[in-house]
Formats: C-alpha cells, structure tokens, sequence
C-alpha cells in the first residue's frame, strides 16, 4: 500500500505543475517568489484535500481528469507566453469573437500546444489505464480523515487569526469609525470588483477557470446594464451623395506627439517613416498639430471620442444622458459596423468600451493577454480588417482599437523591429513602439487603396505618454506632463474621396494647425459623412471637428491627474511638466 500512497502524492503534485512556474519573475520581481510560494501553499493543501475525499487512486484519477487536468497543458501555455494565469480578460476575448473569428484565433495557437495537449492526454489515458489495472489499491480511510482534518485546519488557520486580531480592534474602536459613505461609486469599477475574499485561488489552478468565467460574467452584466440605460441616438445624421464607401476610425493607445518623426522631422529619429513618404508623394495625408487628449485614461478617453453624450464624461463622472454611438448611428444610414480589438473584452478600464464595441454588428477582441504581458501585437487587426471588407459590398464603418505604445513598450512590436534594434533606454522602446504603430497604419491604408473604394481613415490617440525626461526630472514613465496630454491625429483621404469632396480637402489642409481636443473626432466623422456641406461651418459644438474651423480663442479643456478640468494652454505655460489647476 506504500505506492499506493506514492501514487496520491504524485497527484497532487501534478495538480500543482502550472503553480510551480514563476510567471511573476518579470513583473513582481521583488516579490515573486513569496507570492509564488503563498499560493502554492494554499493550492497544495486543497488539492490534498480533494484527495482525500476518494477511496480509490483510479477513481480519484479519472475525475481530476474530467475536471481539470485535460486542460492543464493551455493553463501552464497561458502562464508561459502571457506571463498571467487564466482570466476574465482571456474568457472575454473568446467570449465577444465572432465565429468568423474564432478561426482566425484557434488558428494563432502554435502548434506546440496543440502538440501538448495531446500527448499529455494520451499520457493521461496510460495512467488511468495503469491505474485500473491496481483498482485493488486503497487508501486507508483512518489516514484519509486525518490528512483532510490536518488540511482543514491549516487552510482556516490564517482566517482565524486575521478574525481574532479584526474583533481586537474592534473592541477599541469608537462607534463613529464604523460608519462608510460611498459616493457615486463608478459602476465599471464595481463589475470588476474581485469575487471573493481570496487573492490566491484565482490565480492558482485550477481555480482560476472558474472564476475566470465569474469575473467575466460579472463584469458582462455591468456592460449589459450599461447599454440597455444607453439613450437612442438622434436621426439627424443626413448621409452626402460623395459620403465615404467606407471609414476606418483608427483609436490608438498611450501615443504622443513629440515622439511622431511626421510632427517633428527635425529630430532625427526615423519613427514614422512611411507617413512621411506618403505626404511627400503627395497623397492625401493630414496631420493636426494642436490636438489634446481631453484625459489621461483610457476608459475615460475614448467615449467622448465616439458619442456627445459618453457613458463616462472625462472626468470619471458617469453620464446618465449617455446615448449610443457613431456606430449606431452610421447603422440607421446604412452602413455595416464592425470593432476589432487589440485591448481586452472587460474590466474596470475596458468595460466601458466594450459597451460601445457591442453596437457593432460584427466585432472581435483579438489579444488574449493585458497590458503588463506580451499579447498580440497591432498587426493582428489587419487580416481581421480585410476579411471584414472583403465581406461587405456597401458602405462599411469599422473601428480599430490598437495596443499602441501602452506600457510595457518592448512588448508593442516584434524584437528587432524600428529604429532600434536593441533599445538601451525606456524611450528608445517608446519610439520604436511608434514606429510600429506607423507600420500598422500604413498597412490599413494599403488595404483600403486595394479596395479601390472612396475612403477615409481617421487616426487619434485616446491620450499621450510623458516618458524619462531631464527636462521636468522625471527618470520614469509618466501621465503628468504635456506628453501625456499632446497626442498625434491625422486623416488620410483616399484619391476618390478627395476628388468627389475638394471643400472637405481644404478644410483640413486649413485648419491642421488649429487647437482642438479628442472629443472632437465624432463630430469629424459625422462632417466627413455629410460631406461639403459641413466643412464651410464654424465648430461651435464641445470638442470641435478637423472639418470645421476652430476659433483662435477655444479653450482646450482637459482633465489634469486630480480629475479637476483645466485650460490646457494655460496650464502648459504655466509649467509643462505638471499639468495641474492653479
């Protein structure tokens, strides 16, 4: 009966295989070890546990089998090239993918993994063949019970302690301590409240499935909210007869101006080489120069980008006139919508996007990582672009929402890629995460000019990246200095659309170095779509559009780190390495 004993710590060391790697290493490096060995503790004591509610090794092995270990190959992947353990962010990406896209992502797994699951389950099937044949083996119920009363206790043990030292401080504290006002708590921030009162178990498998899908389905019921409060968009878009076939909104990510090669050739720094071919060439390419992000966030950025009324003004405040977007409102004159992403499907800093991305007729969320890992990179919108166009015989509106420069930089493009082979700084990763981003960009427009259709594309980034600067005495990244304010925006016009609409192209070619803030690209789309008509107009309305000619007095309102909203220029001159109220 020893092996048999053998046998039942052998599987609960293979229930623990993807606990033992260190996936932390990179972005806790302090601490990674003491995290590790905190959850791995706790899992070996409940995979003990479960043990221990079986008589029979076999029994014990075929229903680990059906339960988790069949899939422990893609838990230990996940850990390996996300550097993250399963979560609500990954069930989201597969959960809001098309089945046109499904392909396209089952696809993308490598080989090898696929390799592994089947060997390890074949390996699988062996052993509980080997194990039927001594279904005579037995562990002994008196051991059993002990070893489960001894996991019991030590899984309690921390509970009671922190209970005894809660109802201590309790004892000496005041009744008015007790009481808790909570304001206007932000209903994002709520869907991505933790469930549980645990840290560990979600990351640890394989728990970490099962409240993945929890925390994704929580997470999913705030959106779904979310949308059905949306008020109903207005009728009043009137679609021109020289209307684009289609439009491309392309939203970037963590993106500033001072680091674009096609707003300051005079750098050096080779970072947006092919934008600055195609305007010398001649094509319709315009930059604007004087866009502000309205904030620093991201889910606080984009909705005033997409709709008048956001779910989410910039300051955080929720918005309960909130009505849908452009999207909606381009599907009622005619067009088809689509959303690809390359950010995540929920959360706290993405739930309130994928509010609008659900208004799309045909979306997909295509990196199954986060911020902080690896992920997908931009390029992978591209082939999703293409198939969506090549599908559709109308007027077609997609949007694009990228990665961009979003910290980790060195994780934004392929190793080897941009004007530095071998970054040796935080900045020079920046800079080649930009170069990248104008590869992507001049591959979206490659495919639309293969399109052969009247077109536009719109780029804006949700907001900037202040980097190490001398200047300001900033040796890290930031989201306090101009940088982080000041974002790259430019509308390429494919040679039918700027032939069928010569008052939009001398619009733009006007105004490019007017002031304006990002609120002011829903507005564009809507001039672009209507055509000549709006390109004469004074933009009165919040945010301005590029179409429209923005007095010299507008005060560019944004939101500074405090939430509090500030006269950008003012600001900047008062000092640019903090933008703040007086």
């Amino acid at each position: 009966m020893h092996t048999a004993w053998w046998t039942f710590a052998v599987m609960v060391l293979v229930w623990n295989i993807p606990n033992l790697l260190p996936w932390e290493r990179n972005l806790y490096p302090a601490t990674y070890w003491l995290d590790m060995l905190d959850r791995l503790f706790k899992s070996v004591l409940l995979a003990t546990l479960a043990m221990t509610l079986f008589a029979r090794p076999w029994v014990a092995w075929i229903i680990s089998w059906a339960l988790c270990l069949w899939w422990l190959p893609i838990s230990v992947a996940v850990r390996y090239m996300n550097e993250s353990p399963l979560n609500a962010s990954l069930v989201g990406t597969a959960m809001a993918s098309s089945p046109g896209e499904w392909s396209g992502l089952l696809l993308s797994i490598p080989r090898s993994i696929v390799w592994a699951m089947l060997l390890w389950n074949v390996m699988c099937g062996v052993v509980l063949f080997w194990l039927w044949r001594q279904r005579h083996w037995r562990w002994a119920g008196r051991p059993r019970v002990l070893i489960l009363l001894a996991c019991v206790g030590l899984l309690l043990l921390p509970a009671l302690i922190q209970w005894s030292a809660g109802e201590q401080g309790r004892k000496g504290r005041l009744p008015s301590d007790q009481t808790q006002i909570v304001v206007n708590e932000n209903p994002f921030k709520t869907g991505d409240r933790p469930i549980g009162i645990d840290g560990d178990l979600p990351l640890a498998f394989p728990y970490e499935l099962p409240w993945a899908l929890a925390q994704y389905w929580q997470a999913r019921q705030v959106v779904e909210t979310s949308i059905a409060n949306m008020h109903e968009t207005p009728d009043s878009l009137r679609l021109a007869e020289s209307a684009p076939e289609v439009v491309v909104l392309v939203i970037g990510e963590s993106s500033s101006r001072k680091a674009w090669g096609l707003f300051h050739p005079q750098d050096g720094v080779q970072t947006t080489p092919r934008l600055q071919q195609r305007l010398s060439r001649g094509e319709h390419v315009y930059p604007f120069s004087k866009v502000v992000a309205q904030t620093v966030s991201t889910r606080q950025a984009v909705p005033s980008m997409l709709t008048a009324q956001p779910l989410l003004w910039p300051d955080g405040t929720p918005n309960p006139q909130a009505t849908r977007s452009i999207l909606s409102e381009v599907a009622k004159v005619g067009y088809r919508t689509g959303w690809f992403s390359n950010q995540a499907a929920v959360g706290e800093f993405d739930g309130v996007i994928a509010a609008y991305a659900d208004e799309a007729q045909s979306r997909a969320f295509l990196n199954p990582s986060s911020f902080l890992a690896q992920g997908s990179h931009d390029e992978v919108l591209v082939p999703a672009l293409r198939r969506f166009l090549a599908a559709q015989n109308g007027r077609t509106f997609v949007v694009l929402h990228t990665m961009g420069s979003h910290f980790r930089f060195e994780h934004r493009y392929p190793p080897g890629f941009g004007p530095f082979a071998v970054p040796s700084s935080a900045e020079q990763a920046y800079q080649n995460s930009v170069a990248y981003t104008d590869m992507v960009l001049d591959q979206v427009i490659e495919t639309l000019e293969q399109n052969a259709r009247s077109a536009v594309l719109l780029y804006v980034s949700d907001h900037g990246q202040g980097i190490a600067d001398q200047r300001c005495n900033r040796p890290d990244t930031n989201r306090v200095t101009v940088d982080a304010y000041e974002v790259p925006a430019l509308l390429w016009l494919s040679l039918a659309y700027a032939q069928a609409n010569p008052n939009v192209v001398a619009a733009l070619q006007a105004n490019d170095a007017s002031p304006y803030t990002t609120a002011a690209v829903h507005q564009t789309l809507r001039d672009l779509l209507e055509g000549d008509g709006a390109a004469a107009a004074t933009s009165l309305a919040q945010g301005g559009s590029f179409l429209r000619k923005s007095p010299r007095e507008t005060i560019q309102r944004v939101v500074s780190a405090g939430t509090q909203w500030v006269d950008f220029q003012e600001a900047a001159a008062r000092n640019p390495c903090s933008i703040k109220a007086p």
